[in-house]
């Protein structure tokens, strides 16, 4: 079976099987992910600038830290959904990502800056505490509680995760004089951007 047939095979699947909506979430990212190359491997040292690639590291913070409106997690980046009624496809869904930095242990460390993301992470474990924020996230999408299913994803700090996208290259402004010659540049700070015609890809290993 073609990964096409079988992501429409998954998607028809009756409502409420939360393992069946993160199994085609899993299958997609991977078939998307399979269109990048290794940043690591492939292109190095001559990186090319809007080439789909990708690194896995560990999530850093750069910038303030978002809150993921279900389960209150501080994180770079959530995808929160909640299914009323009898639908296949979420009533609502927000997401927002932050610019972050993946390390990459040997490697140099990556800037990830994207405004969209198709996810493969774990699902976050929503518990009684969490009523107050669901209740409030309804609200803000004026739906109503009666038979209210949620999911959230979110990206946490020190989670070791493989992300795809489309390289940039940013000139850093200031050359260290002392470790570079009278016209040489340094080498440009490798960045990931993300946008919704081309979004990140976000994987748990």
């Amino acid at each position: 079976m073609s990964a096409a047939s079988l992501l429409t095979a998954i998607a028809s699947a009756p409502f409420g099987l939360t393992a069946n909506r993160s199994m085609r979430e899993r299958i997609y990212a991977r078939w998307k992910l399979r269109h990048h190359a290794d940043l690591d491997t492939d292109l190095v040292p001559e990186p090319r600038e809007g080439s789909p690639v990708r690194v896995t590291g560990v999530v850093q913070s750069l910038d303030d830290l978002l809150i993921a409106p279900l389960s209150g997690k501080p994180c770079v980046a959530y995808r929160s959904r909640v299914w009323a009624a009898l639908r296949h496809a979420a009533s609502a869904e927000t997401m927002q990502l932050r610019p972050f930095v993946l390390d990459c242990g040997n490697a140099d460390s990556v800037i990830v800056d994207g405004d969209h993301a198709v996810f493969s992470l774990p699902y976050v474990a929503l518990v009684d505490a969490d009523r107050d924020r669901e209740h409030s996230f309804l609200a803000r999408h004026g739906l109503q509680r009666q038979r209210a299913r949620f999911s959230e994803v979110a990206l946490e700090i020190g989670m070791t995760v493989t992300i795809a996208g489309t390289l940039v290259l940013s000139p850093v402004d200031e050359p260290p004089v002392d470790e570079l010659g009278f016209r040489d540049l340094p080498p440009p700070m490798l960045q990931l951007g993300g946008s919704r015609e081309r979004p990140l890809v976000i994987i748990a290993p």
